[in-house]
């Protein structure tokens, strides 16, 4: 694993100025995607077909609206079913549940999974651990929730980006270790201590412009504290200690993202910590002693969420994002959700 005693890192200093120009940015963009998501929502507009069965808040977050998705193919008396609880991305300061109910909804009804989409308090007003914290919270409240036709057995968490980030948070929490069997990482901000000059620099020569770039700085100074140790395994789940975390990982890199290199450490030390397994597998896929890595090559971050221009560019990342959705379904069932929780 990486050091952990190491000297403490914090986040760079930032004139006046600066912090000035990230706060009127951060809070546009908060306003443009608040924008966005409303619109989405009205009627003749949204999708019909992927809403959620219902909404539902909890007493220990009455603020926060949760997204219940069961599948279509449920009938009241079935066997209780996997669950996977989702987390959205969006630098910790954007958006909502909302904007992964194509997923959920495709992800529930394809593979007969209750699928509950968590929200969480955003940045800058909320900092890092207050959305680890509220996320807790909200776990310990489904997993309670016997209205819910789950297994307890066999539960699993996943989200994007900054939801992967915070999967591997909540996952480490003492009060939920042997409750959740299984997280499944996507494109995951994994050490915050690496200087984001050098995550650009190691990306290949060929990648385009990383859409993160400009946004890196803005989404870290709004989201972490200036006293913060950025070594955190809390924050920075690189420095996770093996005992803290579920007993199988899958962690998902982009090949142009530059968050991939991180991930990619990341996944080797988890792997490495647990033993000397055998590694099963090429470099850009490979499973070794619980632990699965997977690398998209030719994508950038978040490439299954922003299809871009061109038919055909949105024709292949249509096809890998449904090839990387099912690669971490059929995981989930062979790996975690066959034998439960460990």
């Amino acid at each position: 694993m990486a050091d952990q005693t190491a000297k403490a890192v914090y986040l760079p200093r930032h004139t006046l100025l600066t912090q000035l120009r990230f706060a009127i940015r951060i809070r546009l963009n908060k306003f443009l995607a608040a924008v966005y998501l409303r619109i989405m929502g009205f009627p003749g507009i949204r999708n019909p077909s992927i809403q959620p069965n219902f909404t539902k808040t909890y007493p220990c977050r009455p603020k926060l609206d949760n997204r219940i998705f069961i599948p279509k193919s449920y009938k009241s008396g079935d066997p209780p079913m996997p669950l996977y609880l989702s987390i959205h991305g969006g630098g910790f300061a954007l958006a909502s549940p909302r904007i992964d109910d194509t997923f959920c909804s495709n992800f529930s009804d394809k593979n007969k999974v209750l699928v509950v989409s968590l929200d969480y308090p955003k940045s800058p007003n909320n900092k890092f651990p207050r959305p680890t914290e509220a996320i807790v919270d909200l776990v310990h409240a489904v997993l309670g929730d016997e209205s819910l036709p789950f297994d307890p057995t066999k539960v699993a968490m996943g989200g994007f980006s900054a939801g992967a980030n915070l999967s591997l948070s909540v996952s480490q929490h003492k009060s939920l270790r042997g409750k959740i069997s299984g997280v499944v990482s996507y494109y995951p901000p994994a050490d915050f201590s690496y200087p984001i000059d050098k995550s650009i620099e190691e990306r290949p020569e060929e990648a385009p412009p990383d859409m993160l770039a400009g946004m890196a700085d803005m989404f870290n100074w709004a989201y972490i504290r200036p006293d913060q140790d950025l070594k955190d395994p809390l924050l920075s789940p690189v420095f996770a200690a093996k005992e803290n975390l579920p007993p199988k990982i899958f962690i998902i890199g982009c090949e142009y993202d530059m968050l991939c290199r991180n991930a990619k450490v990341m996944a080797e030390n988890f792997a490495n910590a647990r033993g000397d397994g055998k590694r099963m597998g090429k470099d850009d896929a490979w499973e070794k002693n619980g632990i699965k890595w997977e690398l998209i090559l030719g994508e950038e971050h978040a490439f299954d969420m922003v299809l871009g221009r061109g038919e055909a560019i949105k024709a292949r990342r249509q096809r890998r994002r449904i090839e990387m959705y099912d690669g971490a379904a059929e995981w989930l069932f062979r790996e975690v959700w066959m034998t439960g929780t460990a």
